[in-house]
């Protein structure tokens, strides 16, 4: 029998102290979130607080030549997100916060649209095409935007046969973020480009468990790594470079674990060890944990709003408590069908306090089931009046140029 090899996994770790420009555009960098998860100490404080923080999202059909015909409607300023949503389309696109429509089709599609695009760098994807059209208002001559609009009535047409009236419409789901306020207002919804729409609300759920191994993490930054050719005896930086790896992988496993309900956490767990052997991280406490959990399209500003105020309420007097170094460990899952998964924002601000827009955006390879998440440890640090540092890991699966 010919068991297939696991996915090959990338990850990349961050550490350091708030402020931070990494922290502060790691919300808006990624797009499109289908799952936001918290885990910390019980605190009643910081739990009244995130637990009123609820969202909502759209469902609906559309045809990609109305898109183009209301592109006013996804003008930058109204933060407008839309992601189609049928996993059996071969053929998916989005539109994101820069006000791009991005196509992601397959060989035969590409051909038809005759529309210029790029061939995926992967091998064994690389007859898939991505095709970008930008939808702000000038931004490309008459022409082009003129054969744009032609060639995807075109389109529409063809799955109209093909499917029938009804299944040739898209199906898509639909978000906005805007003053913080995350909550659709279905007179306010764009009916000129989507039908039958109907809002979805996303709100928190909460579930509590007592009697758990809660690790101090102790959060500190990662050790250099000694240069190679160095002369000197590197052991003990090697040593200690080995060791804080470690630490976080385990703090990261113990983060996984509490947000899935693990077990093995529980204080009174007696685990076979012939059947599974796991060790909590140490130092450690018994102490009961608070998870949180949101699921559904997520806005980045709904994703952004729910890390300041995890941020401003564990930095407040609120947060005191008997605990030594009390944490947050918050997670984040991307919708990996969408055709973007990484808009690298630069980590600078401009004057009008906005992210500035990359020219590119990493290939990505739409698919059900693929890795792409990220995963961020807030502790408290008392060291020199309050503070926080924090300690980021984000995964990738395969075929995702985003590191290269």
């Amino acid at each position: 029998m010919n068991i297939p090899h696991p996915e090959k996994r990338r990850i990349k770790i961050w550490a350091g102290e708030l402020p931070s420009s990494k922290i502060a555009s790691l919300a808006a960098c990624h797009p499109f979130t289908q799952q936001l998860d918290i885990v910390f100490p019980s605190n009643p404080a910081l739990l009244s607080t995130l637990e009123k923080l609820e969202t909502s999202y759209a469902k609906g059909k559309a045809k990609l030549s109305d898109v183009l015909n209301n592109s006013d409607t996804f003008d930058p300023a109204r933060n407008i997100l839309v992601v189609t949503s049928n996993p059996q389309e071969e053929d998916v696109w989005c539109i994101d916060s820069r006000s791009h429509l991005t196509l992601s089709v397959t060989k035969e599609t590409y051909q038809r649209l005759g529309l210029m695009g790029q061939k995926l760098p992967f091998k064994n994807h690389s007859e898939r095409h991505v095709i970008d059209i930008p939808l702000r208002k000038n931004s490309q001559p008459p022409a082009i935007q003129t054969r744009q609009k032609t060639s995807l009535e075109n389109w529409d047409k063809r799955r109209e046969e093909q499917l029938g009236t009804e299944g040739g419409l898209w199906d898509v789901a639909y978000c906005v973020g805007v003053a913080h306020r995350f909550l659709l207002d279905y007179a306010a919804l764009p009916h000129g480009v989507f039908q039958e729409l109907r809002v979805l609300p996303v709100q928190c759920r909460i579930s509590e468990r007592k009697d758990v191994h809660v690790p101090i993490p102790g959060l500190s930054p990662r050790p250099e790594p000694v240069p190679l050719g160095s002369n000197r005896v590197s052991v003990d930086g090697d040593e200690g470079l080995v060791d804080w790896d470690d630490r976080v992988q385990n703090l990261f496993e113990w983060i996984g674990m509490a947000c899935l309900g693990a077990q093995r956490l529980y204080a009174n767990d007696r685990v076979n060890p012939y059947v599974a052997l796991y060790e909590h991280p140490t130092p450690s406490r018994v102490d009961d944990i608070t998870h949180l959990q949101w699921k559904g399209l997520l806005h980045p500003a709904f994703v952004g709003k729910v890390l300041d105020t995890v941020m401003y309420v564990a930095l407040s007097s609120q947060f005191e408590s008997s605990i030594s170094f009390p944490f947050v460990g918050i997670t984040s899952h991307a919708l990996t069908t969408s055709p973007i998964s990484y808009i690298p924002y630069t980590t600078t601000t401009t004057l009008s306090g906005t992210f500035q827009i990359p020219g590119r955006v990493p290939a990505h390879l739409p698919r059900v089931g693929g890795e792409d998440s990220w995963s961020l440890i807030l502790e408290r640090d008392e060291s020199q009046g309050p503070g926080m540092r924090w300690c980021l890991g984000e995964s990738l699966g395969q075929w995702d140029a985003r590191w290269g």
